[in-house]
């Protein structure tokens, strides 16, 4: 916030010293314009009113050598000269001064005969050097006597081609400096009036041209701060009405662009955090810029934390670390398969390629694969085909070996063949039922079966099942307690949920005591109707509990045999309870028995 505020006050500081600048600088022009005028108004005035005054002087002076001329030449009578010349200076209100050609003043206007006599040699005065060479002489020079400018005009008196004296004329030039006086005061009035007549006009003028700044500048502060939403309003059709419609055009290609943009960016941050494999993204220091969900998963770090720091700082793998080394060094695309062994132990494929910029490796993209399930389905792939070979051949092998004992001789033996017999069909039996388990398990497992619910009442369903085993729950002494309460509906595939029901009750019947018991019932968790099978078997072993599912998977191979299991029936039950979106599970202690259960959604 200090930050913007800042920022504002520089603004607007920067408004305000660019119409003051604006300001000054007509009040300059104007000053300067005018002053310049002015001077040279001053000076072309001074100058031709000097010149004006030097030809009247000039005039003059001749006029006053006509007049003086007779009383010169010759012999010139002082008093005769004396009381025209001073008959002429009254006449004409200006000094005069005679000099002969010897320098001698003869008559000044303003000095006494007595001061006149004791007055310098004017040979070398420069407007009566210039006249006795025969020229007009004019001089401006400061009079000691009158303490002021005179301006001098010296014209010759000649006789035939001889220069006899030198007719002076002055004049104080204070009516000029008065004057010039005038002039100069007028110039300055009209400077200043002008300065604050252009000062006005300036306010208003700078006003008209900042005002729509200003709206600019603000509308530019909500561009800066990321709103291009607003738009500046001026019509004009200058150059700032031009700068308006730019800014406005800007900021409609920059939105679009940034909806664009934006747009393009959620759908890459969706694709990118919904991926189910881990995407790792490095500068070329092994510093991480960006992890996907799927590699905070897999580590168990949080994307604040990784972000910004070293690969191994975030993610303590080795093997990854050195993937990307290699990478960042070779710039070639690598892969590799680890494991990880902690918190659970999973495999994964670890692609990585090199980012490049500017024909240079500028980072690092790894990609994690999560291949455990493939390695667990090949496993279980070649568990099952090993597993399939050794039931069939079991049987199999005691088909055939029978077949060759009856065929050897043994057909005769009429007290042992039909024994023989029904050990061949006792094995083909067998295979039968390994055959429909199979069939049906791969029926399951390609979801391609249809799951018909129904409403139907599970302890009457329980019942018909019960019936169903009632030989073998005799035979073997054991007591069934149905605790699933009456008219309980359900909403499943009748026919499948019979299936469960039938492989969960002769295993509880097969690997049970003699004498036992098994109790059925249901209760309701999570929103769910959990049914459970309750045994006093034998239990099973903490270390089988994980794989009881599995096909194949048993925990007493020889007595499964023995009591003619395929090793598929709870496999079957887990894919039944799994297209009915339920699950199972199973509780046992070795002992003292199992508690298998599966749930169905209410």
């Amino acid at each position: 916030m200090l930050l913007s505020k800042t920022t504002d006050t520089g603004l607007s500081m920067k408004i305000k010293s660019l119409k003051v600048k604006l300001i000054i600088s007509y009040s300059i022009i104007a000053v300067l314009s005018f002053g310049i005028l002015g001077l040279l108004l001053y000076r072309n005035t001074k100058a031709n009113s000097l010149r004006e005054l030097k030809l009247s002087l000039v005039n003059q002076a001749r006029l006053v050598e006509f007049q003086l001329k007779p009383a010169i030449v010759g012999q010139p009578d002082t008093l005769i000269l004396e009381k025209l010349a001073q008959d002429l200076s009254s006449r004409i209100n200006l000094r005069l001064t005679v000099v002969e050609a010897s320098g001698k003043v003869l008559f000044d206007s303003e000095k006494t005969t007595l001061d006149t006599e004791k007055m310098d040699n004017h040979a070398g005065r420069a407007e009566v050097s210039l006249a006795l060479d025969g020229a007009v002489g004019e001089e401006i020079r400061f009079s000691d006597t009158l303490k002021i400018d005179m301006l001098y005009v010296a014209v010759p008196v000649k006789v035939k081609d001889n220069i006899a004296a030198v007719v002076r004329l002055a004049m104080p030039l204070t009516s000029i400096e008065t004057m010039l006086y005038t002039i100069r005061r007028d110039i300055v009035l009209t400077v200043i009036m002008v300065l604050v007549l252009m000062f006005v006009l300036g306010i208003v003028f700078t006003s008209s041209i900042v005002k729509p700044l200003n709206k600019i500048i603000n509308v530019s502060k909500k561009f800066s701060a990321g709103d291009f939403s607003h738009r500046v309003y001026y019509e004009a059709n200058d150059e700032i009405g031009e700068l308006a419609r730019t800014l406005n055009k800007m900021a409609k290609d920059i939105e679009d662009k940034i909806a664009s943009v934006s747009s393009q960016s959620q759908q890459l941050t969706a694709i990118f955090n919904s991926m189910i494999e881990g995407v790792i993204v490095t500068d070329k220091s092994g510093v991480i810029v960006s992890i996907n969900q799927a590699v905070e998963d897999i580590f168990k770090v949080s994307r604040q934390e990784a972000e910004g720091k070293l690969f191994l700082e975030a993610v303590r793998n080795n093997e990854i670390y050195e993937v990307i080394q290699n990478i960042l060094g070779k710039g070639r695309f690598f892969s590799k398969e680890i494991t990880l062994h902690l918190p659970v132990q999973r495999v994964f494929e670890v692609n990585a390629t090199p980012i490049f910029k500017d024909a240079s490796v500028n980072g690092a993209l790894v990609v994690i694969h999560d291949i455990t399930e493939i390695r667990r389905l090949e496993t279980v792939r070649r568990d099952f085909v090993a597993n399939v070979s050794h039931e069939l051949k079991t049987p199999l092998t005691s088909i055939k070996g029978f077949i060759e004992t009856l065929l050897e001789g043994a057909l005769e033996d009429k007290e042992n063949n039909r024994n023989f017999l029904k050990i061949i069909q006792s094995h083909a039996d067998r295979l039968d039922a390994l055959v429909n388990d199979l069939l049906s398990l791969s029926h399951l497992e390609s979801k391609e079966i249809r799951v018909d619910k129904t409403d139907f009442d599970l302890n009457a369903q329980i019942e018909e099942v019960l019936r169903g085993f009632k030989s073998h729950l005799k035979a073997k002494g054991i007591e069934v307690e149905n605790a699933v309460l009456k008219n309980l509906k359900v909403s499943a595939d009748k026919d499948r949920i019979h299936q469960v029901l039938v492989n969960l009750i002769d295993n509880a019947i097969k690997f049970n005591k003699e004498k036992g018991s098994i109790k059925l019932y249901a209760e309701s968790v999570n929103g769910n109707l959990k049914v459970i099978v309750e045994d006093s078997g034998m239990g099973i072993p903490s270390k089988d509990i994980p794989r009881i599912f599995e096909r194949f998977y048993r925990v007493d191979k020889a007595r499964s045999r023995e009591l003619g299991g395929t090793g598929l029936g709870l496999s079957i039950v887990k894919h039944i309870i799994e297209l009915h979106n339920g699950a199972v599970g199973v509780e046992s202690t070795e002992g003292l028995g199992s508690k298998f259960w599966f749930t169905l959604p209410k």
